[in-house]
């Protein structure tokens, strides 16, 4: 059932458009790839200006945060406050991992895309047939041109040369893009956790491109280039004094939270004796004569 729905959601749409592309950029599949990302990463702008966006508002509220954290011991008050701040804020600590998890189906997808739309076997060609809409600009289309640049788009990132060298640069460009992200840490052990996430995240898409077809790799470095362009619009780049083009919605400031000692002293009622002391000695000499009369 859920291979159906991929088949019929994400697999056929996504060859059909990789061939109509294709067609359309003088049989180039490299090109095809190449415009397939920049439509994807058209489709999903709003939701990584989104991300983006939440990324520069976490790291406004720091300072703020950092005071939180300061305030309370209590690992749940703390929490609560957190919550508060952010919600005030408009920001949702999760809203950054939404591009991110996108891009795993994108990924499957294509990976199986590539290995369907360029055949390499004459019963393999037969088979694309039945992923290809009935249209006849799209069945005289194929078979696709499957090399680009001289690199065969259906191997895999450990056969040849060129493929290794797609591989370093699916790492490179994937840690290029963690570089330009700002980083919202609290204190040092997320920052060093961080800093551990931007070293894994290279090593672990590298590892993938080893065993993806070099499309693929094609993609993914396509995609971070793109991201790069995205993160300096927005963060900008201190390293060349690049100021950013598009500026998130500043956080609004958040009350202070009173002190529980002065949350009690403000909701305590006032007794006999603060009521004498606050009128002054004046009230009880005149009840005094009123009593004498």
């Amino acid at each position: 059932m859920i291979g159906d729905v991929f088949h019929l959601v994400v697999l056929e749409p996504m060859i059909n458009l990789l061939v109509v592309l294709s067609h359309a950029l003088w049989g180039s599949f490299g090109l095809a790839l190449i415009a397939f990302t920049i439509l994807i990463r058209a489709a999903t702008f709003p939701l990584t200006l989104r991300q983006l966006h939440q990324t520069r508002a976490m790291q406004q509220l720091q300072p703020r945060i950092q005071e939180i954290q300061k305030k309370y011991s209590d690992p749940k008050r703390r929490q609560e406050e957190m919550l508060r701040v952010y919600r005030e804020a408009g920001v949702n600590p999760l809203g950054c991992l939404g591009p991110m998890l996108l891009q795993f189906p994108i990924l499957i997808g294509l990976y199986y895309a590539i290995r369907r739309t360029l055949p390499e076997s004459p019963e393999a060609l037969e088979a694309l047939s039945s992923h290809l809409y009935n249209w006849s600009y799209i069945q005289r289309a194929v078979p696709l041109q499957e090399h680009f640049l001289g690199l065969d788009l259906r191997a895999f990132g450990s056969e040849g040369l060129g493929g290794l060298v797609m591989v370093i640069l699916v790492g490179v460009t994937t840690w290029l893009q963690s570089r330009t992200t700002v980083s919202y840490a609290t204190d040092e052990r997320a920052r060093a956790q961080q800093q551990m996430m931007n070293w894994m995240l290279p090593v672990m898409f590298a590892f993938f491109a080893l065993n993806f077809p070099t499309g693929v790799s094609l993609y993914w470095i396509v995609n971070s280039i793109v991201g790069i362009g995205f993160n300096i619009a927005v963060y900008g780049l201190p390293a060349l004094n690049i100021e950013p083009l598009i500026h998130p919605r500043v956080p609004a400031p958040a009350a202070p939270t009173p002190a529980p000692a002065e949350s009690v002293a403000a909701g305590r009622p006032t007794t006999s004796t603060e009521s004498r002391t606050r009128h002054g000695p004046s009230r009880s000499k005149r009840q005094n004569r009123r009593r004498r009369t």
